[in-house]
Order: C-alpha cells, then sequence, then structure tokens
C-alpha cells in the first residue's frame, strides 16, 4: 500500500512539475499582468498596448516582490487605486498544489490526511498585497496574512523615550520622541486611534515614571482619557475647547520658560543639556479646536519649539483634512500613524500620500510613516490591563482638593531647576 502511494505521489509530482512549467504555477507574474488588462491600467498607444513591464521577480520567506516599470501614461496612484482588485485576483481560488507544498508530508499511512490537510489550508490561505514606489512599482505578495491581532505585553517597553507602535511580519517599529518629537495619528472610529493613544500613555508611564508628565486633552467629553485623570503624572486635564485653551496657554508659557534657560546655556535641546524631564500634550479629536485660531497659534508654537524644550505633541483626529490638520501644524509633524480612511483625499491629508483608504478593515491595522511608509498592526491593551498596571500610580484621594491640585502640579511639573541648569 505504502509502495503505490509512493509510486503514485513520484509520477503525480512529476506530472506537476510539468503542469507547474507549462502554466506558470507558483509564480503570479502572469496572473497580475491579466489583472493590470482587466482593471484598465494599460495604456493604448495609437495600434500598441503599453502595460506594466517586470524588470525583476524575487523570492523571500514571506512571499515574492515583483518589480515593474509603469508605462507613460501610468502614474503609482492609478496602481494603488487598484490594489483591492490585485488582492481579489490574486486570491482566487486555485486547486493547484505546488511541489513546495509536498516537501514535509510522509509516505505514511495518514499521507491521505496530510495531503487533505495541505489541499484545505491551500483554498483558506489569503494573500496580502503591498505597493511601494521607489522609481519602480513593486508588488510585494505575502503568502500569510499579517496577524489580525497582537495583545499588549511588557515586553514591548523601552527604557528610553520609544515606544512600541506596532509590528510588521519581520520586525517591530518603535517611535523614538527623542528623535521624531511629535506624532499625527489619524484614522476612522473603531479602528485603533484611542487604543493606540493609550498604549502610547501607558508605555511612558512605565518607563519613565519619575520623568513623565501630561497635558491630556479629550475634546469627545473625556471619554478616552477618563481612567488617566487621577495619574500623578497628569497635571492638566481638559475635556473641551475652552479648557483645551487654558492648557494650551498654561503649557506654552513653561515651555517658552525652560526652552529660554536651555539656549542661555548654550544648549540646543533636552537632550543636549542631559535634561530627564519630558512633557507630552496628547489631544484627541483636535479637529474641534481648529475654528480657534488663538488656540491653534498656541499649539503651533507649541509643536515649533517644543521640540527643543522636550514637550511633545499627540494630534490625533478621525477626520483628517486641511482643516483638521493645518498646514502649520503638518509641517512640524513629519511622523504619522494612519488607520483606515474612507477616501484617498483624506489619507493624502494624513500621510501625503494615498494609501490608508486601502487597508483592510482590520481593528489596529494601520500605516506609519517616518523615515518610509510601513503597513504595521498595532498592539492592543485592554481597559482592565491599563488599569492593573497603572494602579501604583494613581492618586489615592477620590476628589481632589485644591491643595492636592497644587502640590500635584508642583511635584510633577516639567522643573528645568532639578536638572543641571540650575
Amino acid at each position: 500500500m505504502i509502495f503505490e502511494i509512493v509510486t503514485t505521489t513520484i509520477f503525480g509530482a512529476i506530472s506537476l512539475k510539468a503542469y507547474l512549467s507549462k502554466n506558470g504555477g507558483g509564480d503570479d507574474s502572469k496572473k497580475i499582468n491579466k489583472i493590470f488588462s482587466l482593471a484598465g491600467l494599460n495604456v493604448k498607444d495609437g495600434n500598441n498596448t503599453l502595460t506594466a513591464q517586470q524588470i525583476k521577480k524575487k523570492s523571500y520567506d514571506w512571499g515574492t516582490e515583483y518589480r515593474y516599470r509603469i508605462p507613460l501614461g501610468r502614474s503609482f496612484e492609478d496602481y494603488l487605486a487598484k490594489q483591492k482588485a490585485i488582492e481579489a485576483g490574486l486570491n482566487t481560488k486555485s486547486m493547484v498544489i505546488e511541489l513546495k507544498d509536498l516537501k514535509d508530508i510522509k509516505f505514511d499511512r495518514n499521507f491521505i490526511k496530510s495531503f487533505k490537510k495541505i489541499y484545505t489550508k491551500k483554498l483558506t490561505n489569503k494573500k496580502e498585497v503591498e505597493m511601494v514606489y521607489d522609481g519602480l512599482l513593486k508588488i510585494r505578495v505575502y503568502d500569510k496574512p499579517m496577524p489580525i491581532k497582537i495583545e499588549w505585553t511588557n515586553e514591548m517597553l523601552k527604557q528610553d523615550w520609544s515606544v512600541i507602535l506596532g509590528f510588521n511580519r519581520t520586525e517591530a517599529f518603535y517611535h523614538d520622541f527623542d528623535k521624531r518629537k511629535h506624532l499625527i495619528i489619524a484614522g476612522a472610529t473603531g479602528f485603533g486611534k484611542s487604543v493606540t493613544m493609550k498604549s502610547i500613555i501607558v508605555s511612558l508611564v512605565l518607563s519613565k515614571p519619575n520623568d513623565v508628565t501630561f497635558s491630556l486633552i479629550d475634546l469627545k467629553g473625556g471619554s478616552a482619557f477618563a481612567r488617566f485623570k487621577k495619574l500623578k503624572q497628569v497635571i492638566n486635564f481638559g475635556v473641551n475647547p475652552n479648557e483645551a485653551r487654558e492648557i494650551l496657554k498654561e503649557v506654552k508659557i513653561k515651555m517658552e520658560n525652560d526652552y529660554k534657560k536651555i539656549v542661555d546655556e548654550g544648549f540646543e535641546d533636552v537632550t543636549e543639556a542631559n535634561i530627564p524631564k519630558r512633557h507630552f500634550i496628547v489631544i484627541d479629536e483636535a479637529a474641534d479646536i481648529m475654528d480657534d485660531k488663538d488656540t491653534i497659534d498656541i499649539l503651533t508654537d507649541i509643536v515649533r519649539k517644543g521640540r527643543g524644550a522636550g514637550y511633545y505633541v499627540i494630534y490625533a483626529t478621525q477626520y483628517p483634512s486641511s482643516q483638521a490638520i493645518p498646514m502649520q501644524i503638518k509641517r512640524n509633524i513629519p511622523a504619522r500613524l494612519c488607520f483606515v480612511l474612507d477616501s484617498a483625499t483624506a489619507s493624502m491629508t494624513a500621510l501625503d500620500k494615498s494609501g490608508a483608504e486601502n487597508l483592510p478593515e482590520i481593528p489596529g491595522r494601520g500605516i506609519y510613516k517616518n523615515v518610509g511608509h510601513n503597513i504595521i498592526q498595532t498592539p492592543y491593551i485592554t481597559n482592565s490591563l491599563i488599569d492593573e498596571l497603572l494602579k501604583p500610580y494613581m492618586i489615592k484621594k477620590e476628589v481632589l482638593d485644591s491643595e492636592t491640585v497644587e502640590r500635584k502640579t508642583r511635584e510633577n511639573s516639567f522643573i528645568i531647576k532639578e536638572t543641571r541648569l540650575s
């Protein structure tokens, strides 16, 4: 019986190899070219039809990267707009089993069961597509999908001013606030924006409990940041535009005083001056303060000068537009994290390029723009875990009277006199 199975498998493999060689199985090149044609990406030039010219194909552990030269008359945005069509076309279910799929099969009594398992996996696996452009169109076809959920753990913490933002298939992505200073976070409701902001706050408190302070402005009425209100590290908390304006005024005064001391001592920034303290201004639904020119002017000054004084802004909105993210803010915050958005226009505003509209509707899936653009899965942290982790840093008293507030502010404010500059 085993001899028959082995013989059948060998001859089947030989036939399969001939079939793959003839039909290009295991190589999506022909399928991609067909999709280009059906999706209207080819260009008519008289009697000629111009299509993307494949320059190179390279295999990796994660899948295959195809490189194309785009024909005249087409742009990267044209192909990016068809990303979902390309991905759907590549996921058309196929009956083809490749030789590499059989390499781990043992020719024993469980052969049929093992073969059926491979067959079932082949039909249910979903390839994912990522597209980038650097003079050539690169289409990366991943054999396995990115994890759809990654739990936050203490192992993700670092002891500097870097916080975990997410993971792709091969590496972790940290945002180092001492290098990139500020961060814009955009994305539709329910796809990870608030979770990521909470993750950042938790990471900073656990990593730098004695050196970090916060001004939290939650313009959704306080729902996102309410659990942080009693943190020892939180010195300002606001829930409406008027409170936001007053908080930002106070922060600006402290920032300018600290910045002047740094400059007067001949230093460029807090890092060079060896100052340990950092203050984070976290604003959720920042679009709600856009109609107040005075508030925006104050915030712009903080963003512009804060990088030197150790005052870092996390600016979040679910409706990115030229009104919600003014140019003067964008110009000073090149680092972005963007979740699913409803249009290429919104993506262009948030990332300076389209792409966020093509993200799968998976909570936590986003694009991190730093030096390049990387699709990542951000870690998920539960509210119950947040409460457990931050419990040692909470002020015990249920109601904070004015004396407690004053002491809390005095103890936790960003005080430069505690440093070498005093």
